[in-house]
């Protein structure tokens, strides 16, 4: 006898409407029979929600949300043309969203200084919340910072967040951290990209943080205020012409590292890149590296500085080129034998 659906246990569909967006779930479930219906109801669904155009305002329309328990919404977001959506749907609801524990928000520079503060406002009653998102595209204004209010709500005790990220190039955020102070809870943190400037300041505001994941720019100069982050084991990096002593400034801010990926583009003029004895003591009492960087030239003269490097390391593992047309790439490559 062929398996209706409804003999598979509730916890099966709990778990399968997990994987799939709310409103879906809705059009796809709602009115079909009283067994679906009590599942779309069940106090145990969990839903991820994208919020659209018409969902921002007190009122919710009644055909999709009636189905839609605000309890049951665990992960909310909102696509970049909807982004101000979000920010007034927290507005109206953030109070009844008592098992939210993921939010990608995305704010845009139109109307920034009241969505910081809606934002702020809605944060404030969402206790179960552990990950945040933060998308912003437009360019900082190295004037103002019109990120002070919101960077001091999440780098502070009030703001009890695990998982942190920040999806912007915040090379140029003039950060001003004097209204800051340490958030313990903080274990996961993502820059899209910043200076290492800036992230050693963001850092020196994580003490707790065991995982990082940021790509950097080179910092004229770099001042770390003594930051060691004792329970970092954990660091993503993509490189943006960094140089090796800032690599070796960043080691001694995580002394006990035991995973670190490095990725990008390094600096071909920097000879200690090519410095077989830094690189080991560089990834020294690392138990898991990956290193996979790259470095390209197109004019004649900084491709001599480059086979000057290639005559003497051409047979090293960790060091290969190519050669195409008007372009030379030099590859630097190392990878632990840990699985």
């Amino acid at each position: 006898m062929p398996l209706q659906a409804e003999q598979l246990p509730s916890e099966i569909w709990l778990y399968i409407f997990t994987f799939f967006e709310g409103h879906d779930i809705v059009r796809a479930f709602s009115c079909l029979n009283s067994f679906f219906d009590s599942l779309l109801h069940s106090p145990h669904l969990l839903m991820h929600v994208r919020i659209k155009s018409n969902e921002f305002n007190e009122r919710l329309p009644e055909l999709t949300w009636s189905h839609i328990n605000l309890q049951n919404i665990y992960s909310l977001s909102v696509g970049r043309r909807r982004a101000n959506c979000l920010i007034q749907f927290l507005r109206w609801n953030a109070q009844y969203l008592t098992h939210l524990c993921s939010l990608s928000v995305y704010l845009r520079k139109s109307n920034f200084f009241n969505n910081i503060q809606f934002l702020i406002f809605a944060l404030e009653q969402i206790p179960s919340l552990n990950r945040i998102r933060i998308k912003y595209t437009a360019k900082f204004d190295q004037n103002v910072d019109n990120w002070e209010l919101l960077m001091a709500y999440i780098f502070s005790e009030r703001f009890p967040i695990h998982n942190c990220s920040f999806i912007s190039d915040i090379s140029d955020y003039n950060m001003i951290t004097s209204t800051w102070s340490i958030n313990p809870s903080i274990k996961y943190l993502h820059i899209d990209r910043t200076t290492l400037n800036n992230l050693f300041s963001l850092l020196s505001f994580t003490p707790q943080l065991n995982s990082l994941r940021a790509g950097l720019n080179a910092s004229n100069i770099v001042s770390y205020k003594n930051v060691v982050l004792i329970h970092l084991k954990k660091a993503d990096l993509y490189l943006y012409q960094l140089r090796f002593t800032q690599l070796q400034l960043f080691k001694e801010v995580v002394p006990n590292l035991q995973s670190l990926l490095l990725d990008g583009v390094f600096d071909g003029n920097d000879d200690n890149f090519f410095n077989e004895k830094l690189w080991y003591e560089l990834l020294n009492n690392i138990i898991y590296f990956h290193v996979t960087l790259r470095c390209y030239r197109f004019s004649n003269s900084d491709k001599t500085v480059l086979r000057n490097h290639i005559c003497n390391l051409n047979e090293k593992s960790w060091f290969s080129y190519n050669e195409s047309g008007q372009i030379l790439t030099v590859y630097i490559k190392f990878k632990s034998t840990a699985i």
